[in-house]
């Protein structure tokens, strides 16, 4: 891949970030104070009477949806025990995002921040700096296990730390969100129903096979969980014991996590010893809407068009013929 420090370019979309709403409107006569007070504690328990109708209903309803999910829970080797457990008194989470709520108005997806910041927001210097100090100490203190994860999946130890860094903070930012109640709220009322579906049953297998207790498995918004965030069916397919404590452990075992990230990459196409990309100057007659994954040229032939390695780099003839495509990350 090809990746330019270049601004604007009027042929990519851009997206703008909604403002917040403003209140208006304060009492301001004194002699109405008293009388609007009293209105306005009637008018408060009016409205959460109204509300807690269609709540009531709602949670019903979502009762009514976790139980018939059970046929399907069973099938894939839920007990009824661990079922009953992860369901009884579930109530949908309505604070999450992405969710489509009957007489609510539609709110824009939430993206995932290296998709919707701008790259000045996203790789911020300042950030990177603290996270590549303590990087360097976890790279002293890890430096057995790094160097065992690259031996077995070919990812460098410092791959390996820098998505550990970015994900959660080297687990400084510890999920809080019931991974149960989120997977069950967004296989609800998300927009990717059938997906989450299948990640919640998931999840309750997870708990089954006696990986994490229930209560223990906390996630993101989007269901995403441990140090190295991975959905469900993902830890399935991902994740490994590396510590050899019979457990895969992405939620506190820091081998586990970084070893189940480097499988991930691994089983992605991680090429061990090849760069996953070069940084290049473009040229002022570059054409946008080459910059995405469809457009794949050699990168000698990107080169003929203009484009220039930084920093003085030559590129040798194995190289040149790499297949590679072109990546604005700050627009033209």
């Amino acid at each position: 891949m090809l990746g330019s420090h270049i601004q604007n370019c009027p042929n990519l979309p851009n997206s703008t970030a909604p403002s917040a709403p403003r209140m208006r409107g304060h009492v301001t006569v004194a002699s109405f104070r008293r009388g609007m007070k009293a209105l306005l504690v009637v008018a408060s328990c009016w409205l959460v009477l109204v509300a807690a109708q269609p709540a009531a209903a709602a949670d019903a309803a979502f009762g009514a949806f976790l139980a018939g999910l059970w046929p399907q829970a069973k099938a894939f080797g839920i007990s009824r025990a661990t079922f009953e457990a992860a369901t009884r008194g579930l109530e949908p989470d309505l604070s999450l995002p992405d969710l489509v709520v009957s007489g609510r108005p539609a709110k824009p997806e939430r993206g995932q921040a290296e998709f919707v910041q701008t790259p000045a927001d996203y790789l911020r210097e300042s950030s990177f700096n603290r996270l590549a100090s303590q990087g360097r100490q976890l790279m002293q203190r890890y430096r057995p296990t790094l160097t065992a994860i690259e031996r077995k999946f070919g990812v460098p130890a410092a791959v390996v730390l820098a998505i550990w860094a970015r994900e959660t903070d080297y687990g400084r930012q510890a999920d809080r969100l019931s991974a149960i109640r989120v997977l069950a709220t967004q296989a609800y009322l998300g927009r990717r129903k059938e997906q989450f579906r299948n990640e919640f049953l998931l999840a309750l297998k997870i708990a089954q096979e006696g990986n994490i207790r229930l209560a223990d498995m906390k996630s993101s918004w989007a269901g995403a969980m441990g140090l190295t965030q991975l959905l469900p069916s993902d830890y399935y397919k991902y994740a490994v014991d590396f510590d050899g404590d019979g457990r895969r452990d992405i939620w506190t075992s820091v081998p586990d996590a970084l070893a189940s990230a480097a499988k991930q990459l691994a089983s992605k196409g991680w090429q061990p010893g090849k760069r996953w990309a070069y940084e290049v100057r473009a040229p002022k007659t570059v054409d946008c809407t080459t910059a995405e994954p469809s457009v794949v040229r050699p990168i000698g032939e990107w080169l003929k068009r203009g484009f220039v390695p930084t920093y003085g780099r030559k590129l040798d003839a194995a190289e040149l013929a790499e297949p590679a495509s072109l990546l604005l990350p700050a627009g033209l």
